[in-house]
């Protein structure tokens, strides 16, 4: 659906200032959207997550792991599809407000595409380059965006999500190196051309909730404090959004509605844009994209 679409529908969780920040910004932030009961099932869930991987030495198609993981400091930075392997974290997408709210910038037709528990661990988690994420997934309109969710208080010290204003009425850029490499990050020379210092670090208390547009460019810094910043993550698509290529993170809920029925006719806006790699075998992180690590 259009944005212009899709604000003829009455709101149902946000409100009309954040429904048009997201269409014209290309991203809003809702601080202290999730309730505390919802915060305590999520965190628990986490935990659990992160229990297990303790007896992981190498990551696997689940759990993505920093290269200091150990059993005594476990140091996830992703957990892939939490969805498929924590029942609660598929009823708190369904069954709480959060999917209203994203049928408020999605339209009533609303469908969910992939999930992912990202970390930043205290003292040096990982960051992220800058990119958008339609390279990483094409579909056939742009009514596609990701939704984080703060587990934990987020300051600037943790390393926030940076968007950056208006860059999703931009160009698409190519996130292969001049080799043809996948690279996962925007080339060289356009992240030297970004005006960075417009870039808007989105901070909140735990329960704040994230949302940009697949087109946008963001990043985000390491996490340099003494706090980690586990960030729930969530792909939706307007139901009549058709991916052009592979899910790379499996799970049996892809494609499934979150609310409304599903699309009749697919809506195509026009475009020509690169295709990924094969995702078909998936993969493991952004993280380990974009620093090339070995037995991607």
């Amino acid at each position: 659906m259009l944005a212009e679409e899709i604000l003829r529908h009455p709101a149902r969780a946000m409100t009309d200032t954040q429904r048009r920040a997201y269409f014209d910004e290309g991203f809003v932030l809702l601080p202290s959207f999730v309730d505390g009961a919802w915060l305590a099932t999520l965190r628990s869930a986490v935990a659990r997550f992160v229990e297990e991987s303790r007896s992981l030495t190498r990551s696997d198609s689940i759990y993505d792991l920093e290269p200091d993981h150990t059993a005594q400091a476990p140091r996830l930075r992703r957990v892939s599809s939490p969805c498929d392997h924590d029942e609660t974290i598929w009823r708190f997408l369904t069954e709480s407000p959060l999917a209203e709210a994203l049928a408020d910038v999605l339209g009533p037709d609303v469908k969910f595409y992939q999930a992912k528990l990202n970390f930043k661990w205290a003292k040096g988690g990982a960051e992220v380059a800058w990119h958008q994420d339609q390279p990483f997934f094409p579909h056939t309109n742009h009514a596609v965006l990701t939704c984080g969710v703060y587990l934990n208080d987020c300051g600037p010290e943790q390393g926030p999500l940076m968007c950056l204003p208006g860059s999703h009425k931009g160009e698409i850029h190519d996130h292969y190196d001049e080799s043809g490499t996948w690279r996962g990050e925007v080339r060289a020379d356009v992240r030297a051309s970004l005006d960075v210092g417009r870039a808007v670090e989105l901070m909140g208390p735990a329960g704040s909730v994230t949302m940009h547009n697949y087109r946008t460019l963001h990043a985000s810094r390491q996490n340099m404090s003494d706090e980690g910043r586990p960030l729930l993550l969530f792909v939706a698509s307007a139901a009549d959004a058709m991916p052009y290529t592979a899910q790379p993170l499996k799970s049996r809920y892809e494609q499934s509605i979150i609310r409304g029925a599903p699309a009749a006719f697919a809506h195509h806006e026009p475009g020509r844009f690169r295709l990924p790699p094969d995702w078909s075998g998936g993969y493991s992180s952004i993280f380990a994209l974009q620093k090339q690590e070995a037995a991607q």
